[in-house]
């Protein structure tokens, strides 16, 4: 318990910083991961090939790129998915009291 209160003023920030990490890393791997810029980039292509602007050549290759592109999101997604769904759900039941009295067979410190 010392411990703890003594190193709280380094504890603390290291916390904070590791929220903050966190929350870049989630908000990158949202942006990274999101299918939407990929159709619209699909919409565009189509719409460039309709107008003449590309060949049917380079429709086919940079299509080709994004599909794959489109696969891996959808594949990370499902995985993801699946750890979420495998992982340990917390006891739904499980409530924890404290009446600052320690319970039986429990030693006060």
């Amino acid at each position: 318990m010392l411990f703890r209160l003594l190193s709280l003023p380094v504890a603390l920030p290291a916390a904070g910083i590791r929220f903050c990490l966190q929350q870049v890393l989630n908000a990158a791997e949202a942006e990274l991961m999101d299918p939407e810029p990929i159709k619209e980039e699909l919409l565009l292509l189509q719409l460039k090939l309709e107008e003449g602007e590309l060949t049917e050549e380079e429709y086919v290759e940079r299509e080709a790129v994004l599909m794959q592109r489109w696969r891996e999101v959808r594949a990370y997604r499902a995985r993801r998915l699946g750890e979420q769904r495998s992982a340990p759900a917390e006891p739904a039941g499980a409530v924890v009291q404290w009446s600052g009295e320690p319970r039986a067979g429990e030693e006060q410190r």
